[in-house]
């Protein structure tokens, strides 16, 4: 298919500079500056991850079962944790502002629903190893389920960016995932709306 394939590194300039030869009956593609080349490579790696990525997880949609650890170094099968309960399905990172905003909204509603056959699960995701994620959040006072090193279970529901927050039926079927952009306030009151509705099916 290609012919004539060769990469020159040209040393002889102090500007390091590479040229990038391609040759065909067609044409020929010169790529002059390590700039250029390291675009190209990023432009490449992120569409093989959108190619192999999951699709995202939308209302109506089936929820996956995953198994993680918590942060008391228990194992959490969560189709088994979750059997004939409604669950709330978080996705956080400790270097995330807008989890740091969110999250403290979603405790208040754990704590007014946890003796009612909803489930809370802080799925932490994408860490940078900057923060230990398990002191961060026993430091912020969250009281519900802590779970670690989701970054799989994160491609499953086809997780974009933190924060996401699913509410889920006990039947496993989304019956909502956050919107980009919107409040902390609106969230939570969505949250405790579904919630709600869920558990009076």
């Amino acid at each position: 298919m290609f012919q004539n394939k060769h990469i020159i590194l040209n040393d002889a300039s102090k500007s390091m500079n590479f040229y990038y030869s391609y040759s065909s009956s067609f044409n020929t593609i010169y790529i002059k500056d390590k700039v250029t080349i390291m675009r190209i490579l990023l432009l490449f790696m992120l569409s093989i991850s959108i190619v192999y990525a999951e699709p995202p997880l939308t209302i109506g949609g089936t929820a996956p079962n995953w198994s993680l650890q918590t942060n008391l170094s228990e194992s959490l099968d969560y189709y088994q944790d979750s059997e004939d309960k409604v669950s709330v399905v978080i996705f956080w990172a400790t270097w995330c502002p807008y989890c740091a905003t969110l999250m403290p909204h979603l405790e208040v509603i754990y704590r007014k629903y946890r003796n009612k056959k909803v489930k809370f699960y802080a799925i932490d995701i994408y860490e940078d190893g900057k923060i230990n994620p398990s002191e961060y959040f026993e430091s912020k006072g969250f009281t519900y389920t802590m779970l670690l090193e989701g970054d799989e279970v994160a491609s499953q529901f086809g997780i974009k960016g933190t924060p996401s927050v699913y509410v889920i039926g006990k039947d496993k079927k989304v019956v909502y995932k956050r919107p980009a952009g919107v409040s902390d306030v609106m969230v939570k009151q969505n949250v405790d709306l579904r919630i709600r509705q869920a558990l009076a099916k």
